[in-house]
């Protein structure tokens, strides 16, 4: 795996109307979540192969990030 293959999980931009709509906030947690998920085989994998990993990794943790804010959002929608 290549460190251009990052991009092919990447996120599309949220627009702020979704922020109160807890249907897309919904969306988006389940979306972020089969990132993740993805994500976190890719890194592993790539970890076996002896790859570096590490903006994957730094990269992974942005999206977790983005998890937890879209957690609270759906907290405070609700």
């Amino acid at each position: 795996m290549k460190k251009t293959d990052i991009v092919s999980f990447s996120h599309p931009r949220r627009r702020d109307d979704q922020r109160n709509d807890p249907l897309s906030g919904e969306h988006n947690l389940l979306s972020l979540e089969r990132r993740l998920d993805d994500g976190y085989r890719r890194i592993d994998s790539a970890r076996l192969a002896g790859e570096d990993i590490t903006a994957w990794e730094d990269f992974w943790i942005e999206l977790l990030r983005q998890y937890e804010c879209a957690v609270d959002d759906l907290s405070l929608a609700a």
